[in-house]
């Protein structure tokens, strides 16, 4: 994944929600892998956890936080 695809990934994760919950409620990592993979995001799972550890982390935490990756989804 370079750079660019890397930043457009978490862009789409902050401004796509139906794309962000799909991704987030996966139940494991190769589901999201194929989800990513869908719109056109080519990368290895490490880069995906990275990205995805960065969006959560910077995720305020009484926002929106009824998911945990991975399989421990909250309900509302």
């Amino acid at each position: 994944m370079t750079i660019a695809q890397s930043k457009l990934l978490f862009e789409k994760l902050h401004s796509d929600e139906p794309f962000r919950n799909r991704v987030l409620s996966a139940s494991n990592m190769l589901e999201c892998m194929v989800i990513i993979g869908s719109k056109g995001f080519d990368c290895s799972t490490y880069e995906l956890r990275m990205t995805l550890d960065k969006y959560v982390k910077e995720k305020k935490p009484d926002v929106d936080s009824n998911f945990s990756l991975w399989e421990n989804i909250f309900p509302e």
